[in-house]
């Protein structure tokens, strides 16, 4: 019977999970387990008996002699087997079997199919490689936040070689910029397994400030577990520095934009001033009429650039706050601030272009003056609606009044009245459409297509 020894070498040489192979001292294979079988992608009838000195690979050939002669030899390699051609990547020690008299009595062969380690090799080298030669600095951490790995890039960017860094925290590059609840923010995120993504600052070895844009994303391994962390990183100081070139360039000319609206303003009101002088010297009530007219007509694009440069928005006016303000100056200048001319304001939160602001300006205050003037004749009592509202892109106006003193004839398109020629041009001016309805008083409606504008505003 065997002995118990033998029995146990047995259960090993056949259970083992790596391939066994044994040869006696003229290199011929005695014996090999099934794993050996597996690996090579043969059968026990075909290998058993093979010469392994005469092997067409020389390299396992001459590891097979140096364990014939006492020492241990080695192989790795892609082998390929000369009995089935199946080609395997193996790792093989050989070594020799001493007899009690000392001679070399054979050898065994201890072969490890090593595939799975080869691709994951080529699969790490590819992934050094491509981070090696990335433009985005790259640091690699341990479950802890110690930096194992910097690339190239990382060390041109701030300036420390990786051995610098390696063993230490990213803690070297805190500039102080970010306060600690973003800090704790950051690790909240990563360690939650969740990736952290944004903007920092941080300082070089010298001391200079960059801006980067970061991705830290948590290594976790096949059982869940965070094993540590990788960051990229993109250099946008740059862009930010143009950024904020571009805002502060921005900022310095909506100050400056805002100062032409105030000036703009400031001059129509000298210019409304020498109108005031030229009545001083007039006893004409018509003239003095006309140039009443034309004051507030001034007022009316005075208020849309003051509007402007009270807003945060220098290229838009709200017709709402406007409306409500150039009705206040009509009532001041035409009615002497009386209450027997009212006005029933309906005006949506619109916002328009002051391009498009000025002529509509322009209109509302023809219409509303000539309302005061020929619906009710001074004094008189009476109401005047506006409203205005936007609707799928386009604003509509409408002003009307109760009056009763429409002329029979009266005809809006071939009226050679100043006021409501104006009214026309203007209207052209923003391609509206001039509806007009006599029943109950006089009624105008103007719709045109709101646009956003540049450049002058045309010439009337």
């Amino acid at each position: 019977m065997p002995s118990t020894a033998e029995t146990t070498y047995q259960l090993i040489f056949e259970n083992a999970p790596i391939g066994i192979v044994h040869f006696n001292s003229d290199g011929i294979l005695t014996a090999c387990n099934e794993q050996f079988i597996a690996i090579l992608g043969s059968s026990r009838e075909n290998l058993i008996g093979l010469n392994m000195l005469n092997l067409p690979d020389k390299k396992v050939a001459d590891s097979v002699q140096m364990a014939l002669m006492g020492k241990k030899g080695y192989y790795k390699g892609h082998y390929e087997s000369i009995t089935s051609g199946k080609v395997t990547p193996v790792k093989v020690t050989f070594a020799p079997i001493e007899a009690e008299d000392g001679e070399i009595d054979g050898g065994v062969g201890l072969v490890e199919d090593i595939s799975e380690q080869v691709s994951l090799n080529r699969s790490l080298t590819k992934f050094r490689l491509g981070i090696d030669r990335s433009s985005n600095p790259v640091y690699i951490t341990d479950q802890d936040g110690y930096i194992q790995y910097a690339n190239p890039a990382f060390e041109k960017q701030y300036g420390y070689s990786a051995d610098e860094v390696i063993g230490k925290t990213p803690r070297i590059l805190k500039s102080g910029e970010q306060s600690d609840a973003f800090y704790e923010s950051f690790w909240d995120r990563i360690l939650s397994g969740v990736s952290a993504e944004g903007e920092i600052v941080n300082r070089t070895k010298k001391g200079d400030l960059v801006t980067v844009h970061y991705s830290t994303n948590p290594i976790i391994d096949d059982d869940g577990h965070h094993i540590g962390y990788i960051s990229i990183q993109d250099n946008i100081t740059s862009r930010v520095e143009m950024e904020n070139k571009i805002r502060r360039s921005l900022k310095e000319k909506n100050v400056m934009l805002a100062e032409i609206h105030h000036r703009v303003k400031n001059n129509l009101a000298i210019v409304s001033g020498l109108l005031e002088l030229e009545t001083h010297d007039r006893d004409d009530k018509q003239t003095i009429e006309f140039i009443r007219k034309s004051q507030t007509r001034i007022k009316s694009m005075a208020i849309v650039h003051e509007k402007m440069y009270q807003s945060n928005n220098l290229s838009n006016v709200n017709l709402n706050e406007y409306v409500e303000e150039l009705t206040e100056t009509i009532r001041i200048n035409w009615l002497n601030n009386s209450g027997d001319v009212t006005f029933d304001l309906s005006i949506g939160d619109v916002d328009i272009n002051i391009n498009q602001a000025i002529p509509l300006s322009l209109i509302i205050h023809e219409l509303i003056t000539n309302a005061i003037k020929h619906a009710f004749g001074f004094r008189q009592q009476g109401r005047v609606s506006v409203s205005i509202n936007e609707a799928s892109g386009c604003i509509t106006l409408s002003v009307s009044d109760n009056g009763d003193n429409v002329p029979p004839d009266f005809d809006v398109e071939n009226s050679q009245k100043l006021g409501l020629t104006l009214v026309r041009i203007l209207t052209k001016q923003l391609n509206g459409d001039l509806t007009c309805n006599t029943e109950g008083g006089l009624s105008y409606q103007l719709s045109f297509e709101k646009k956003n504008t540049k450049g002058p505003s045309g010439n009337l």
